[in-house]
Formats: structure tokens, sequence, C-alpha cells
């Protein structure tokens, strides 16, 4: 027994400071939900949690890029769906005027005609989606090798969608010769042949047109879908390298806590070493 330095009751001391921190550390765990709260709970692991967080993030914002194109085009073919409906409408008015009409008639049905292009030619023109215009840029000159608008579908470099951007006004909607939608003129019954061959190209480059939005939005759709599973993978990485096993900690609290309460009732018994020591000389004579 030692009166100056309590040995026994210093390592008890020691041994409780120490349950105190294990302790204080298991209910943060417990209440933040984390078992990483700083970079000295775990270096290593804090790194890779971190990397991973950045890569879910981007492909979280990469799946509403993707969502966004997706109304994009969407958007698209419901113009394109009108202007399809008045070409078919023109390609009507083209057969009547190739059949028994006299000249006024046949300036009657040219009028629908002119106002039909240019219903054509404003839905195109006034189309656009946030500012972005697909179906006419004037850069284009040829709808067989359109502008490309590059829309990013993940988190890497490369990882990008290009969307194309035609240019479908009355005036490059053209036949194999190069006579323009916008020329059309039924006024003339031996253009017939020649009418029905622009408004054919026009309604096939319609289609063309529309069946690429098509791919490109399955495509984008499929992307999607596939940046959901992928972003749902690394959250559960992520989550077993930070969230807290809540039972496991319980577990631990439960024994840190009795082993709280016994080191004091340890300090009580050892802080009374001295005290017996003076008894003992008290006996002495």
């Amino acid at each position: 027994m030692r009166l100056n330095q309590n040995m026994e009751s210093l390592n008890v001391y020691r041994n409780y400071k120490k349950n105190l921190t294990v302790q204080a550390a298991t209910l943060n765990k417990i209440s933040t939900g984390s078992k990483i709260n700083s970079a000295k709970d775990n270096p290593n692991k804090l790194g890779v949690s971190e990397g991973l967080r950045m890569q879910i993030r981007s492909l979280q914002m990469a799946e509403k890029n993707i969502q966004d194109g997706v109304s994009m085009i969407q958007a698209t073919d419901g113009a394109l769906a009108t202007v399809n409906e008045t070409l078919s409408r023109i390609k009507e008015l083209t057969v009547q005027a190739g059949g028994v009409q006299n000249d006024g008639d046949l300036e009657i049905i040219q009028g629908e005609i002119n106002q039909l292009k240019e219903h054509i030619d404003d839905t195109v023109n006034n189309f656009s989606f946030n500012g972005v215009k697909l179906l006419n840029s004037e850069n284009v000159t040829n709808n067989d090798f359109p502008k490309y608008l590059n829309h990013v579908v993940g988190a890497n470099v490369k990882d990008e969608v290009n969307i194309p951007i035609f240019n479908v006004t009355t005036e490059m909607l053209i036949d194999s010769q190069g006579n323009s939608l916008k020329d059309m003129d039924v006024t003339n019954k031996e253009s017939l042949s020649n009418n029905l061959n622009i408004i054919n190209s026009a309604i096939s480059t319609l289609s063309s047109v529309r069946s690429k939005y098509g791919a490109i939005q399955n495509r984008l759709e499929t992307s999607a879908e596939n940046l959901s599973g992928s972003s749902l993978n690394l959250e559960s990485a992520e989550s077993r390298i930070r969230d807290t096993d809540i039972a496991f900690e319980m577990a631990e609290y439960a024994k840190t806590s009795i082993l709280h309460e016994s080191s004091i009732a340890l300090m009580q018994q050892t802080n009374k070493f001295p005290q017996d020591v003076l008894r003992i000389l008290e006996n002495l004579k």
C-alpha cells in the first residue's frame, strides 16, 4: 500500500476514462447514424466513402439530365406530330388538285396549302425547349448531316449522347431533285407528279427525323434505368462503409455503461486504501 500514490485507484481511474471515451464515441455513432464522423474514426474508409458519395451525387445529377433530355425529345416529337398532320393535309389537297378542277378551285386549294406551309414554318421556328431549338437550325443546310447537341448522361468523361439538330422548315423539306415544299404550286396541273414527289419526300424526311428522336429517347430511358441501378448499388456500398450498425453499438454502449458503473464503485473502494493504512498505523504501539 502507498499513501502518496494510490496506484490501485489511479489504475481504475485510467480504465474509467478509457471507457468514457469509448462510450462517448458510441453515443456519437448512435445519435448521428454514422460510424465515420471525422477523419480520425477511419482515415482509409473515409477516403473510399467520400469517393463513393461524389460518384453517387454525380450519377443522380446525370439521371436528372437524362430526364430533362427525355422531356426535350417528347416535346420535340409533339411539335413534329403537328407538322406530320399538316403534311398529310397538304398531300390530300395535292391529290385533290389533280382531279377535275377549274383554275378558281386550284387557286383556293393553293391558298390553303400556302396557309398550311406557313403553319409548318411557324411551328418549327417558334418551337424551343428551354431556349434550345432542335427543328430550325440555320447552320443545317442538309438534314442528312445535322448538327449535334452534346447531352451528358453519366458521371465520367465521354458519357454523353449526341442529339441531332435538324432544319425541317418548308425550305429544307426537299425532294431528290432539290425542289422544296416551300415552292410547291398546284395551280399547274402538269406539275402533279412533281408535287407528289415533293410532299412524299417531305413526309419521308419528317418520319425519318421522328424515328431518330424516338430511338434516342429509348436510349436515354435505358440509360436512366442503368444509372438508377448503379446509384443504388453504390449507395448500398457506401452504407456498409459509413452507416452505424445500431445493434452492435447498443451492445457496446451497454457494455461500457456496466464498466463505467463498476469503475465508480471500485474507485470508491480503492480511495479507502490510505485510510486503511492509517488504521493500521493507529494500532501500532
